[in-house]
């Protein structure tokens, strides 16, 4: 029922914005859904650093909650953005562990969205001698990745 809702509404967003994109959903087990839009020309959707991209989704979330009464998981993707982004992440956390490591000092990351920060402390707990911890409140909460 939430599959062809999700289907449902987002087709009434690409007919209003003209766009015809290839759209995959599927279901995971926990009743969460990963949405895979993929197509040329889809840059603006994604927004700047996947701002509109997020929208998209939280739009998306909103109006399944309102048709369903019930929030599931929603994850939204386009050309997959997210995915590539997570890797480069974790590419850069790679080399912030190294140093770390060596300087003996914890390091303060980049300003990231609530998703990116649960990934890098997911990523950092594959590591003995390394922990993150997330401080401060709101759009100046940032991730620090120190020695245990």
């Amino acid at each position: 029922m939430a599959k062809e809702k999700i289907q449902e509404h987002l087709n009434k967003i690409f007919d209003f914005i003209d766009i015809d994109p290839e759209v995959i959903i599927e279901e995971k087990e926990n009743g969460s859904f990963d949405i895979q839009i993929l197509g040329d020309n889809l840059n603006f959707l994604i927004g700047y650093q996947g701002e509109s991209l997020d929208a998209l989704q939280h739009l998306l979330s909103s109006a399944i909650f309102k048709d369903l009464e019930d929030w599931p998981s929603i994850r939204l993707d386009i050309n997959q953005y997210k995915k590539s982004k997570l890797e480069k992440l974790e590419e850069m956390v790679k080399g912030i562990v190294d140093r770390v490591r060596f300087h003996q000092k914890e390091i303060r990351l980049p300003p990231l969205n609530s998703y990116e920060r649960r990934h890098v402390h997911t990523y950092i707990s594959d590591y003995i001698d390394i922990e993150s911890e997330s401080r401060g409140e709101g759009k100046d909460r940032r991730l620090y990745i120190k020695p245990k």
